[in-house]
């Protein structure tokens, strides 16, 4: 699984990709200040965000 994803740097809220993917805030935060890794979510979690890094980088 890509582990290095561009939406973790900062591009979007913590409320934007917890709404997104369907993740609480607080796991969402954690997940943004790098105290939990992508790696650490269930897979059905870590697909909806590999999708909305998809999305919204595909031309990158």
């Amino acid at each position: 699984m890509k582990t290095d994803l561009k939406i973790l740097d900062g591009h979007l809220t913590t409320y934007q990709i917890s709404q997104a993917i369907d993740l609480r805030i607080e796991t969402t935060k954690d997940l943004l200040d790098k105290k939990i890794a992508i790696t650490d979510l269930d897979e059905t979690t870590q697909n909806k965000l590999l999708a909305l890094e998809e999305a919204l980088y595909k031309d990158d």
